[in-house]
């Protein structure tokens, strides 16, 4: 029987693994902005899941994104080459977080 993760779970994960890649990127850049955003999103882990709603599909779609963005960034030999893979990423991560944090929760 295999287990399903849900979003709380992948948002912790991906955390986990911008730590991981930011340890082996090359490029300052990168490596601070995915300690920083990791740094944002841990604590919103359960509301990310929450207020989102379909919190695990779009976890899921971020890790997959994420997974193919970190292969190309890898190839890559200069910081600025690497920053155009990752800015867009960066944008979908940085709006999801901006929402959480001003969305406000009503109690019906």
């Amino acid at each position: 029987m295999s287990e399903e993760k849900t979003g709380t779970q992948l948002v912790r994960d991906m955390c986990q693994t911008f730590r991981d890649v930011a340890e082996t990127t090359q490029f300052d850049a990168v490596k601070e902005k995915l300690i920083s955003l990791s740094d944002d999103l841990e604590p919103l882990a359960k509301k990310l899941y929450f207020k989102t709603q379909k919190g695990t599909e779009d976890m899921e779609a971020l890790t997959k994104e994420f997974e193919d963005m970190q292969s190309k960034v890898a190839a890559c030999q200069e910081a600025g080459a690497a920053q155009a893979f990752c800015v867009p990423f960066y944008d979908k991560l940085e709006k999801i977080i901006k929402h959480v944090k001003t969305m406000k929760v009503r109690m019906t």
